[in-house]
């Protein structure tokens, strides 16, 4: 997006009172409610060190979300919107995670497994623990009982033929790039070498 452009704004839950400006690295940037962004840790971190306050909302630029795309952040910030004031998951890898997926995570969850994988990635590098949880036992779910050949075809893994195919693929594109690299730079050089004949003529005939 240009400098010029004006970003596009979206509520994510129209929310009320203190707000977030947070913007995806697309430029589309999302008005969030001070409740649903304390389910990202990461989030916090970053207003906290940004020392931003409700006086600074519209003054300052929204905060910037690099790795994230506008399409992935609105799904994460419904589920924020969604699920705020609710207790945050404790850090307790001795306990077993029974995780049950609520109605309406399971629905916001009905996307393809790009969109899915995009939000789990999302979910953990904005450390929102909760969304974490429930995405990957989606995807748990979609794996259960599944053979390996089945696996393949729902997460869209290449088999070893197909992984074997593109990488001699790449290396025959590489090696062509190559050599017409060493050709272009060889008739350059041709052409260096006959103007400097041209040249070298050019004086003796002067003499």
């Amino acid at each position: 997006m240009s400098a010029e452009a004006a970003p596009v704004v979206v509520d994510a839950a129209a929310p009320e009172g203190m707000y977030y400006r947070v913007a995806g690295n697309d430029g589309v940037e999302f008005k969030v409610s001070e409740l649903a962004i304390q389910q990202s840790e990461t989030l916090n971190r970053l207003i906290t060190t940004m020392c931003y306050t409700a006086e600074d909302v519209e003054k300052k630029d929204a905060i910037p979300i690099e790795n994230i795309d506008g399409e992935t952040l609105k799904l994460v910030f419904e589920w924020c919107e969604h699920h705020k004031g609710e207790a945050i998951p404790e850090d307790d890898d001795s306990v077993p995670k029974n995780v049950v997926i609520p109605e309406f995570d399971a629905k916001l969850m009905e996307i393809d497994n790009e969109k899915l994988f995009n939000l789990i990635c999302a979910a953990n590098y904005l450390n929102i623990k909760q969304l974490l949880n429930v995405s990957c036992k989606k995807v748990a779910n979609m794996a259960k009982g599944k053979s390996p050949e089945e696996l393949r075809v729902i997460f869209e893994i290449p088999t070893d033929e197909e992984d074997e195919a593109a990488e001699k693929a790449a290396k025959e594109a590489e090696e062509k790039e190559a050599k017409e690299a060493a050709k272009k730079k060889a008739a350059e050089k041709d052409t260096t070498d006959k103007d400097a004949e041209k040249d070298v003529q050019g004086t003796s005939s002067s003499a």
